[in-house]
C-alpha cells in the first residue's frame, strides 16, 4: 500500500479495517465492540480528492463509536501532498524496529 511513499508518520489501515481495528487507535475492545473514550485523535487520507475510500472508513468508524471531533480528513490525500512538494518518506528506508506499514516522522 505505501510502495509509492506515504505522508511522514502514517500507518497504513485499509479503509474496509479501519473501525475492526480502532484498538489501535485508543479505543478499548468490549462486548459492545469498542470503547472510544481514549480514542487519539486521527486524519484520514486517500491518494487523492477523487477517492470515496476515507470517507466511507471515517463513516464505518463513527458508527462503530469513534469520536467524530477526534477525526480530521486530509481531503487532497496524496497527490495533493505530492503537488505541493511536501516531504514524502522513502519506503525503502523504514527503522528496523517499525511496523512495516509505519515510517519514520524524520526522514
Amino acid at each position: 500500500h505505501h510502495a509509492g511513499g506515504t505522508i511522514p508518520g502514517a500507518i497504513s489501515i485499509p479503509y474496509n479495517e479501519a473501525a475492526d481495528r480502532m484498538d489501535e487507535l485508543g479505543c478499548e475492545v468490549d462486548f459492545d465492540g469498542f470503547d472510544c473514550t481514549e480514542a487519539k485523535p486521527v486524519a484520514l487520507f486517500c491518494n487523492g480528492n477523487w477517492c470515496g475510500q476515507s470517507p466511507t472508513a471515517i463513516r464505518r468508524m463513527i458508527e462503530g463509536g469513534y469520536p467524530a471531533d477526534k477525526i480530521s480528513y486530509y481531503r487532497g490525500g496524496m497527490h495533493a501532498w505530492r503537488m505541493l512538494g511536501l516531504t514524502v518518506p522513502d519506503p525503502c528506508q523504514r527503522k528496523n524496529n517499525q511496523n512495516p506499514t509505519d515510517f519514520a516522522a524524520n526522514h
